[in-house]
């Protein structure tokens, strides 16, 4: 799918296309110290003080893939889902494909299609990545029950901060749930 996508039409971009790819690669590699500053620099150029930048559903798409094919997910790579998925820019939108998407739609699909994988990893032996994924999923508990079996079963599995983490995430769930929207 990230083949599809026109990098150089990327009007919000602060940095080359090229570039933009090669921090990509280092986010979802294994220095975690590559990762955390490659996680800084795309999130200027995707969802930077949450406004949501055209960039942001080619990045979703190649850390999807990166998943999909086994690659796995890190709490870096996470942060810049949740941080995308929490962005608002109405109306934006990007060809893909010689289809008009809306951004926003696109990168919220792509992002519940990896649902199953990111709970599957979230299994607490990485309390970081265990941490950024109860930012990310209350955010989808109105499109996946899901959310709420899994932050159920964290709060009874777990206990101390991974317990704490786990009943805040799930509080904001049951928000969205009843609201429609985050707290």
């Amino acid at each position: 799918m990230s083949e599809e996508w026109d990098w150089e039409s990327l009007t919000t971009l602060s940095v080359p296309s090229s570039q933009l790819r090669r921090h990509l690669e280092r986010l979802l590699g294994r220095d975690a110290e590559e990762r955390n500053r490659a996680g800084g620099l795309l999130y200027c150029e995707v969802a930077n003080q949450g406004q949501l930048y055209s960039a942001a559903a080619p990045c979703v798409d190649i850390i999807a893939e990166h998943v999909e094919s086994g690659g796995g997910l890190s709490a870096d790579s996470v942060a810049l889902l949740e941080s995308i998925l929490s962005a608002r820019s109405p109306g934006l939108q990007l060809l893909v494909g010689g289809v008009l998407v809306d951004v926003a739609g696109y990168c919220r699909k792509r992002i519940l299609d990896l649902l199953p994988e990111i709970l599957r990893e979230a299994d607490g032996e990485d309390s970081e990545l265990f941490r950024e994924v109860c930012f990310l999923i209350p955010q989808l508990a109105d499109s996946s029950e899901e959310v709420i079996k899994f932050l159920g079963l964290s709060i009874s599995r777990f206990e101390g901060e991974l317990r704490r983490v786990s009943s805040e995430a799930l509080e904001e769930a049951e928000e969205v749930l009843r609201e429609g929207h985050m707290p």
